[in-house]
Protein backbone atom coordinates (compact mmCIF):
# COMPACT_ATOMS: atom_id res chain seq x y z
CA UNK A 1 0.00 0.00 0.00
CA UNK A 2 2.62 2.55 1.08
CA UNK A 3 6.09 2.63 -0.42
CA UNK A 4 8.68 2.99 2.32
CA UNK A 5 12.29 3.64 1.42
CA UNK A 6 13.46 4.69 4.88
CA UNK A 7 12.01 3.57 8.18
CA UNK A 8 14.10 5.51 10.67
CA UNK A 9 13.22 3.54 13.81
CA UNK A 10 11.77 0.16 14.76
CA UNK A 11 8.87 2.09 16.30
CA UNK A 12 8.17 3.67 12.91
CA UNK A 13 7.82 0.24 11.35
CA UNK A 14 5.15 -0.64 13.93
CA UNK A 15 3.43 2.73 13.45
CA UNK A 16 3.41 2.33 9.66
CA UNK A 17 1.62 -1.00 10.08
CA UNK A 18 -0.89 0.70 12.41
CA UNK A 19 -1.34 3.49 9.88
CA UNK A 20 -1.99 1.05 7.03
CA UNK A 21 -4.54 -0.82 9.15
CA UNK A 22 -6.29 2.41 10.18
CA UNK A 23 -6.48 3.60 6.58
CA UNK A 24 -7.88 0.27 5.38
CA UNK A 25 -10.53 0.30 8.13
CA UNK A 26 -11.55 3.87 7.30
CA UNK A 27 -11.84 3.11 3.60
CA UNK A 28 -13.93 0.02 4.30
CA UNK A 29 -16.32 2.13 6.35
CA UNK A 30 -16.68 5.17 4.11
CA UNK A 31 -16.58 3.66 0.62
CA UNK A 32 -20.09 2.30 0.87
CA UNK A 33 -23.32 3.49 -0.62
CA UNK A 34 -25.13 5.78 1.75
CA UNK A 35 -22.05 7.28 3.41
CA UNK A 36 -21.84 11.05 3.18
CA UNK A 37 -19.10 12.89 5.01
CA UNK A 38 -15.37 13.17 5.45
CA UNK A 39 -12.58 10.91 6.66
CA UNK A 40 -9.19 11.97 7.97
CA UNK A 41 -5.98 10.33 9.05
CA UNK A 42 -3.50 12.58 10.82
CA UNK A 43 0.09 11.58 11.54
CA UNK A 44 2.11 13.54 14.10
CA UNK A 45 5.86 13.24 13.49
CA UNK A 46 8.69 14.55 15.66
CA UNK A 47 12.31 14.30 14.54
CA UNK A 48 11.45 11.69 11.93
CA UNK A 49 9.58 9.43 14.35
CA UNK A 50 5.83 8.88 14.17
CA UNK A 51 4.38 9.93 17.53
CA UNK A 52 0.61 9.70 17.07
CA UNK A 53 -1.91 8.50 14.53
CA UNK A 54 -5.37 10.03 14.68
CA UNK A 55 -8.38 9.06 12.62
CA UNK A 56 -11.64 10.89 12.28
CA UNK A 57 -14.85 10.15 10.43
CA UNK A 58 -17.59 12.75 10.22
CA UNK A 59 -20.96 11.75 8.83
CA UNK A 60 -23.44 14.10 7.23
CA UNK A 61 -27.06 13.25 7.92
CA UNK A 62 -29.11 13.37 4.72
Amino acid sequence: MFTMTNVATPNNAVRVEQLQKAWAEILAEVLRRGFYGTAEVEVNVQDGAIQHIRRKIERVEK
